[in-house]
């Protein structure tokens, strides 16, 4: 429910009230090539030294770089920073352009391997990217969803959140199936690259890339630093991809991202 209806309903509506200019914007950058280099590390070490499956290796590269923006960082970006453009912006980078270029590995990992054109044709029929893509489009063009067309799409957007955390609750609780324990080094490799790694290539891009005032600053820092998306989980399911993997590094990084995001607001601010 969640994969198939919530999360692309909560997208099109999200991605379709963006504007180009919230889009391009300097901490999008930053936001942007922290995550790519966090998600270009983490599929490297899981493939050449971890010697990880590329389906298992995109889950957890993705765990170590796709940031809980929704659960999290919209709040968390209202309470402290008295926006939340920035974070939607993030939200729409991440659905736009890390979740198509995981879901093309996933494809392309499964057994038996699909043809190019299968390939292709499964990753814009899938019900995340086809919305992603959508919703762009409506963003580019001005074109609003309202009325009559909006409220059925609100009613199934907000399935997205709940759905998602009751599954990882489930998760938590039950174990997922026959899925083997998580390996406690891909664990920790993961945990400590969603959650040190990130936000200091984010600080460091910031502050001396680009030479940010130090709001812009202290908001691309606490953005890197929220922890794994719980979106993860869902395409870890529906891929029987490294569930359990998926499932601890949410959990821990949630808990270990606390007093590191208290920590940079408190040093930063």
């Amino acid at each position: 429910v969640a994969f198939h209806i919530g999360v692309p309903a909560l997208l099109l509506l999200n991605l379709s009230q963006a504007t180009l200019p919230q889009i391009f914007s300097l901490s999008l950058l930053v936001s942007a090539l922290a995550a790519l280099i966090a998600l270009t590390l983490g599929f490297l070490v899981f493939t050449a030294v971890r010697k990880r499956d590329r389906g298992d290796a995109v889950i957890a590269a993705w765990t170590s770089s796709y940031v809980n923006a929704g659960n999290l960082g919209i709040p968390l970006s209202a309470y402290v920073f008295g926006s939340t453009t920035e974070i939607s912006a993030l939200i729409l980078f991440q659905a736009a352009v890390m979740a198509p270029m995981g879901i093309a590995i996933l494809n392309s990992a499964t057994t038996p391997r699909p043809s190019p054109a299968r390939q292709v044709v499964a990753l814009v029929t899938n019900p995340i990217i086809a919305a992603s893509v959508l919703g762009l489009i409506f963003a580019a063009v001005g074109l609003k969803i309202e009325g009559p067309v909006a409220d059925p799409l609100e009613l199934l957007a907000d399935l997205a959140i709940p759905t998602v955390l009751l599954a990882f609750g489930i998760s938590l609780t039950s174990g997922i199936g026959n899925a083997p324990p998580t390996n406690r080094v891909d664990l920790a490799i993961t945990v400590l690259l969603k959650t040190l790694l990130m936000p200091v290539t984010a600080f460091a891009i910031a502050r001396w890339g680009f030479g940010a005032d130090p709001e812009q600053v202290l908001l691309v820092t606490v953005l890197a630093a929220l922890p794994s998306a719980q979106n993860i989980n869902t395409y870890a399911a529906v891929y029987r991809r490294n569930e359990s993997l998926a499932r601890d590094a949410t959990l821990i990084s949630t808990a270990v991202s606390v007093p590191i995001i208290v920590s940079i607001v408190g040093i930063l601010r």
